[in-house]
């Protein structure tokens, strides 16, 4: 009786294999075919989905995409509470290209614009120290 068990689980496991093989075997062979690609020039036209892009409608159903890149701040100073950011004095709640000043602390600025959000730090100078080196 072991014998005629083991026999038929050894039967039913080499079907299933083969089955299952049969399968593999299709689907490589689908895989081998040459599959259909975008073309450079069609792929140089999309637009990049990571920046905020302003679709302007014309007549006819036809969109003009332009895309809008966020500005570059220069962060120069802290004191006081007030952040110089761009060449000008702000405070907290100030707009700043459309940014609001969020947070002003003693290394950095945070400035929010719906979901995005800027962290500004101030530049590391290399000498903290003024040295005076006497002349002869």
């Amino acid at each position: 009786m072991k014998k005629f068990i083991i026999f038929s689980l050894f039967i039913t496991t080499t079907l299933v294999a083969e089955i299952s093989l049969q399968e593999i075997d299709m689907m490589i062979d689908k895989i081998k075919k040459p599959r259909d690609g975008i073309l450079l020039e069609a792929l140089s036209k999309t637009p990049d989905p990571f920046k905020e892009q302003v679709v302007l409608s014309e007549g006819n159903n036809t969109e003009t995409i332009i895309s809008k890149k966020d500005k570059d701040f220069s962060l120069n100073a802290i004191m006081n509470g007030k952040a110089f950011i761009d060449d000008e004095w702000r405070i907290k709640d100030d707009i700043v290209s459309d940014y609001t000043v969020m947070f002003i602390g003693k290394k950095g600025v945070v400035l929010v614009r719906e979901r995005n959000i800027i962290k500004l730090f101030l530049e590391k100078k290399e000498h903290k120290n003024i040295i005076i080196i006497k002349g002869r």
